[in-house]
């Protein structure tokens, strides 16, 4: 399994930081509209992160968790670290609304 660089490639400034969950926010049509696979051998979907900070790696970040509503609508993705050694030293996720 070879973890790709899916796209769209987002930059940490776009999605606005909230503090109180430690949580990276944004809207899926800020993004594209979609998001990229994560790895060579699944569908699983996801995206890059650009650290707003010179010098710090990207990190791909899959989708854990889509929470839908009644009628089955997705309201948002939560998506983690996709790496799993990245995943134990990352302290914040990354939620995308469906607008």
């Amino acid at each position: 399994m070879t973890l790709l660089k899916p796209q769209p490639e987002v930059q940490a400034r776009q999605l606005l930081w909230d503090p109180d969950s430690r949580r990276f926010l944004g809207e899926l049509s800020d993004l594209g509209g979609s998001f990229g696979r994560v790895y060579d051998d699944s569908i699983d979907e996801g995206l890059t992160l650009v650290s707003r900070y010179p010098g710090t790696k990207d990190i791909v970040f899959v989708v854990g968790h889509v929470e839908r509503d009644r009628e089955r609508d997705i309201l948002w993705w939560d998506l983690v670290p996709a790496d799993l050694a990245q995943r134990k030293s990352t302290t914040f996720t990354v939620r995308i609304f469906n607008d």
